[in-house]
Parts: structure tokens; C-alpha cells; sequence
């Protein structure tokens, strides 16, 4: 018998978010970190769950995955990588999800504004449905922030601080909510 979106969808977000969880844990054999946020959407046939992190940075010679998408009834997963790394990689080969260290925090700071938390960068993030990642190289960062309907790009100085090389476009991308999925909220 086959299991709708209805169905499923009566487990409430929590229980949904748990089934998605053990499903990549079974796929990939990594655990989503609790401290990433989750999102379930659903339709008659799909139960969507999204895992990010709206912060994410990536230290020279590191690769992770900074989210996660699993249909939990066709059990069909999308993984978010950030390589940054010369070192050739298996693309079969799957990669931990990013957890921010402290030192990692610290340079988010440094890079996006030295004044505001990591914390309440996270938060804002968040709410405004965006995604900051900070790539390292040798002399700077190269920062990328997206939005749903803009991608701007700038690179920081590593010494100074400073702020160069502003680029932005515009984009248009459709929402789940706007493909006629659900946004379970409880």
C-alpha cells in the first residue's frame, strides 16, 4: 500500500523530521546535526523535509555538507556539499555535515560584521529565508549570500577586514509553498 502526504503528514512536524533523519542516516551513514534547522512541506504524494544551516564556512582543505533534502515517501535524498579542497573526491563518497566550530564562528564574525553574533547572524538568516557561506582561500574570504530572489557575492580581506569586489544578481526561484506544497508547522 502506498502512504500519502495526508498519512504521513498526521505525524506532526517532529515525528516527520525524525523519520527524515533516520532515512539519511540509513542513506548516508551521517547524522543531521540537531542544530540544524528543519522544514517540512507536503503535498498528496510528497512529504519534503529540508536540513540547513543558513551559516556555513568553509577552511581551506575542508569539505562537508551544509544540508539536506529527503522526500520521505519516495525516499528520494539531495545532499548540499561545499568542497574546498584540491584533493580529488569520490563523488559516491558521502561527506559529514558541517558543525561550526568556535573558531569558525569567530571568523563568520570577522567576516560579516565583527559586531553581531554568530547566533543572531543565524537567526536573521533564518527568518529571512537566506543562506551566508564564507569560502577561505589564502588571502581572503570569498562570501556568497542568497535570498530567493538575489545572489551577491563580495571577497574580505583576511588581514584588514576589508570589503571588496561587490557583485550581485538578480534571481527568481519558486518556493515549495509556491509549487502547491503544504508548510507543516506542528
Amino acid at each position: 500500500m502506498d502512504t500519502t502526504g495526508k498519512e504521513i503528514s498526521h505525524h506532526g512536524k517532529q515525528g516527520i523530521v525524525q523519520m527524515a533523519k533516520s532515512l539519511i542516516l540509513e542513506n548516508s551513514n551521517e547524522k543531521v546535526p540537531d542544530s540544524y534547522d528543519a522544514r517540512v512541506f507536503a503535498n498528496d504524494s510528497s512529504v519534503i523535509v529540508l536540513f540547513d544551516l543558513p551559516i556555513h564556512f568553509a577552511a581551506k582543505n575542508t569539505a562537508f555538507y551544509y544540508g539536506a533534502t529527503v522526500d520521505v515517501i519516495s525516499k528520494t535524498f539531495s545532499y548540499s556539499p561545499i568542497v574546498n579542497t584540491k584533493i580529488q573526491m569520490d563523488a559516491y563518497e558521502h561527506l559529514p555535515f558541517y558543525k561550526p566550530s568556535k573558531e569558525d564562528m569567530k571568523t563568520i564574525e570577522f567576516v560579516v560584521g565583527g559586531t553581531t553574533s554568530f547566533k543572531k547572524h543565524r537567526e536573521t538568516l533564518s527568518a529571512r529565508n537566506e543562506s551566508i557561506t564564507v569560502i577561505e582561500t589564502d588571502t581572503l574570504y570569498r562570501v556568497q549570500v542568497i535570498s530567493q530572489s538575489q545572489s551577491s557575492q563580495y571577497n574580505v580581506d583576511k588581514r584588514t577586514g576589508i570589503p571588496s569586489e561587490h557583485r550581485h544578481r538578480h534571481i527568481k526561484t519558486e518556493s515549495l509553498s509556491e509549487q502547491g506544497y503544504l508548510e507543516i508547522i506542528k
